[in-house]
């Protein structure tokens, strides 16, 4: 079928300049498809083809066509939506959607039955692009498929703009300066977060944690609505997370705001939990930042006091030369079994450092990540095989923990 042919098919139909230019669009990329119409309505040979898409030829936007139902004969109309709404929000990135009616999406398919497939558009993905290079003209930010700032859908059942905002990542580091502050927020036992007496109707089991005490100034600094925590492991509650700190992702979803000051909001977030938790090294982050923290296993090093009646200078030597690139078998300790499936996990423990200090000994333990240190030393009642307790035939028991290093 020749292009006058498919020509007086479409228009027999009568569709807009933009409809009838999209069933050319692969042939005649470098014109828009309303200019490819309005030359192909024209035209009457090949030759009068070309000498349209030379002149600058009024296109012909009709408000019942029947392949967009004169979508196109009000682009002004919601460009001007558009326009009001994209200056609302703070982004980088951006992607345009839109929703039209199925008929319509029916129409065109049932067209291409007739006259084949081989150089048309979709309607949806000119609507798409042209309203994409509209924000590009505006703002001159990049268009993003994957994973955009935001997300404007332009819906023309409604006639409104949709809007939805991606969530925003800022990577950083933490150390934990006191104990008793749990990482990541604990509903309340006795309520499950209802809020209750107990909990003095916070609905949480812990006043503050560090999840909190840093996400407070990033929100406020956002206009975020909630956050998430993606920490690379987790320290105990009773445990100190030293050293140049543990590295941790933070999810803000809803974010107004996401061009940040980040020495300045580093600065805040210091000066609101001072004393408590300290972060360092603030940087734009992303989803994929996100599992790769989840999923990474760096060593750590703990410094340990230990409990232990009668520890002797020759057990610690003892203790260092048997767990030095040592695999040990830990079951799921008793403490974290009502949490967590009873399984057993290998772990290779790289070395340990012992010296004597008054009611027992101290232990710089470097192990693999995941590694339970209170029941490497405590053995728990036989669920962690060997332990510190095995080893040296008396009773040993963690009394401080510190996270003093995580390798990168």
């Amino acid at each position: 079928m020749n292009l006058l042919e498919t020509r007086d098919i479409i228009l027999a139909k009568k569709v807009c300049d933009h409809c009838l230019g999209r069933q050319f669009r692969n042939k005649f990329r470098e014109y828009s498809n309303d200019q490819v119409g309005a030359a192909i309505r024209k035209a009457k040979a090949e030759k009068d083809m070309e000498k349209g898409l030379k002149k600058k030829l009024k296109p012909k936007l009709l408000k019942t066509c029947v392949l967009c139902g004169g979508i196109f004969a009000e682009l002004d109309k919601y460009e001007k939506l558009l326009k009001k709404e994209y200056k609302k929000h703070d982004f980088q990135t951006y992607l345009v959607g839109c929703k039209i009616d199925k008929k319509l999406i029916e129409r065109e398919e049932k067209l291409w039955e007739e006259i084949g497939m081989e150089f048309v558009e979709p309607i949806k993905r000119e609507i798409n692009r042209t309203f994409g290079l509209m924000v590009w003209e505006w703002t001159k930010k990049n268009a993003e498929f994957s994973f955009p700032d935001v997300i404007f859908t332009i819906d023309f059942k409604r006639a409104r703009i949709e809007t939805k905002m991606n969530p925003f990542y800022l990577y950083a580091r933490y150390r934990k300066l006191v104990r008793g502050i749990p990482q990541t927020k604990w509903p309340c036992r006795e309520c499950q977060g209802r809020g209750c007496p107990k909990c003095g109707g916070s609905g949480k089991q812990y006043k503050e944690t560090v999840e909190e005490l840093i996400a407070e100034k990033v929100l406020e600094e956002t206009g975020g609505k909630s956050s998430s925590f993606h920490g690379e492991g987790r320290e105990d509650i009773d445990a100190r997370m030293l050293g140049k700190g543990r590295p941790f992702v933070l999810e803000i979803f809803g974010p107004r705001k996401r061009e940040l000051d980040l020495e300045k909001l580093e600065k805040r977030i210091n000066q609101f939990a001072k004393g408590k938790v300290e972060v360092s090294d603030l940087r734009p982050s992303s989803r994929k930042e996100v599992q790769a923290i989840k999923s990474v296993m760096h060593e750590k090093t703990y410094d340990v006091l230990i409990e232990c009646k009668g520890i002797s200078q020759e057990d610690l030597k003892n203790l260092e030369e048997y767990f030095h690139d040592r695999l040990i078998s830990q079951k799921t300790p008793t403490r974290v079994l009502h949490r967590r499936a009873d399984k057993i996990r290998k772990r290779k423990i790289a070395s340990v450092e012992c010296k004597l200090v008054k009611g027992g000994f101290k232990a710089i333990i470097k192990t693999q990540a995941g590694t339970y240190i209170k029941e490497l030393v405590s053995g728990d009642n036989g669920r962690t095989e060997p332990s510190f307790s095995s080893v040296a035939k008396k009773p040993c028991m963690v009394k401080e923990l510190d996270v003093i290093e995580i390798s990168e």
